[in-house]
């Protein structure tokens, strides 16, 4: 049995095209039925999250069960609470789900909740944002149910569902990516939705509700997760490593990674956290990740959250010295004496400024599209100015694949003003 209040939630998830999926009702006197046909009392029915694990903010502001391999992540907001959830579909990894909640610091009357509502969507005039609010009726709680098509920069279209709603002074929005979900997904969506719970005594600041077309929430929020595998060397140092992607129209900075691992009952067992090595993280791009438990994974460990933080880039633009002023020649990967993989070449800046703090971000990956290892270096030379040429070479100790093919990323600190 799982906890419910008196609400009852009735999810209806819309495609394209705003084909309505209900649920299935059993039919009665029909179908050739008889009067006097035995009926069939099931004592115990399998509830649709019977093997769900239970995930719960760490504010306590809300909880919901979700599939044990499903990955939590927390999205820097500065008003409320946003936390996307990822899955690994097929060699991609997909964000099914997006919550939002923020504490309003008045009750949800129906005039606040409409306020709210009405700050959340986003303008009609915004191309692409062409969404249909589902019929009230269904709605007997006093929610919303919105559907449309969304289009983001490095994801093209997808169809969202959105569930918004009052609890107390919480204003909540649950945005469901359904794009080409199969009956048995919808089933699985609408099961984790249902178990969405707010709870109204938490502690969150007062912050104002922000606009989802704010470049905050999307598919696959502010970062995504792509290529991630957990594993553990010979060591026992238990690593996660992936990539984080930015999905949003505009470069971020100071961006921290953090990977909790929880047992079957939700606890949180051990927790790391690291700054990933690209400076400055264009809209599209991507950066290689490796999170190292020394410790080792606990026994008891059967699941991992990845939680992300970051800002819109300011600071670091102003001297950031990005892939674009360099160039690699010469490239190799192959395995030294002792057996490890090292990946070696020249590069060299063809930038227009005098290049200080040059490093090389390798990322290895298998053959099924997971990285494998992760690595960064500096090189020897404490400055390079225009047209200067050097050597590197990254060495990896321990892969958690095979090494089928490497990608290498080259950046650095601007100096002084453009050479003439």
């Amino acid at each position: 049995m799982h906890p419910s209040d008196s609400r009852t939630r009735r999810f209806i998830i819309c495609g394209a095209g705003a084909v309505l999926i209900a649920l299935a009702l059993a039919a009665c006197g029909t179908g050739g039925a008889q009067i006097d046909d035995p009926v069939i009392i099931v004592a115990s029915p399998v509830p649709p999250d019977a093997d769900f694990v239970r995930y719960e903010h760490p504010s306590g502001v809300f909880s919901l069960r979700m599939p044990p391999d499903w990955i939590a992540g927390e999205l820097p907001d500065s008003h409320g609470v946003r936390v996307q959830f990822t899955a690994l579909e097929g060699s991609q990894a997909v964000t099914r789900l997006s919550v939002y909640v923020v504490n309003t610091g008045q009750p949800m009357t129906p005039e606040a909740f409409a306020q709210a509502v009405n700050a959340y969507q986003p303008p009609a005039d915004l191309a692409a944002y062409n969404w249909r609010e589902v019929d009230r009726t269904d709605q007997r709680d006093g929610s919303r149910r919105i559907t449309g098509v969304r289009i983001y920069p490095a994801l093209g279209p997808r169809s969202i569902n959105i569930f918004l709603q009052g609890d107390g002074a919480f204003f909540c929005a649950l945005e469901v990516d359904v794009t080409d979900v199969d009956p048995p997904m919808i089933d699985m969506l609408r099961a984790v939705v249902n178990t969405f719970r707010v709870n109204q005594d938490a502690e969150l600041a007062v912050g104002t509700v922000q606009q989802a077309a704010a470049g905050v929430t999307s598919y696959s929020g502010v970062i995504g997760y792509h290529g991630y595998l957990a594993w553990t060397d010979r060591d026992g140092t238990f690593h996660i490593t992936g990539e984080v992607v930015n999905t949003t129209p505009q470069p971020l900075e100071a961006i921290r990674l953090s990977g909790v691992l929880f047992d079957g009952q939700s606890r949180r067992l051990d927790e790391q956290s690291d700054i990933i090595s690209v400076d400055v993280l264009g809209p599209g791009e991507s950066a290689p990740f490796d999170l190292r438990f020394e410790g080792g994974r606990p026994a008891s460990a059967v699941r991992y959250e990845l939680h992300t933080a970051g800002r819109e880039a300011e600071y670091a633009l102003s001297s950031y010295y990005g892939p674009p002023n360099f160039v690699v020649a010469n490239d190799e990967a192959l395995y030294n004496e002792r057996g490890n993989l090292v990946v070696r070449g020249d590069l060299a800046n063809v930038g227009p400024q005098v290049a200080t703090a040059v490093k090389v971000v390798v990322a290895i990956w298998d053959d099924q599209g997971h990285v494998v290892a992760a690595e960064t270096v500096f090189v020897s030379e404490p400055a390079l100015v225009p047209q200067e040429a050097t050597t590197f070479e990254v060495t990896f100790y321990e892969l958690g694949g095979p090494a089928v093919t490497y990608t290498l990323t080259v950046l650095g600190t601007a100096a002084d003003a453009p050479v003439e």
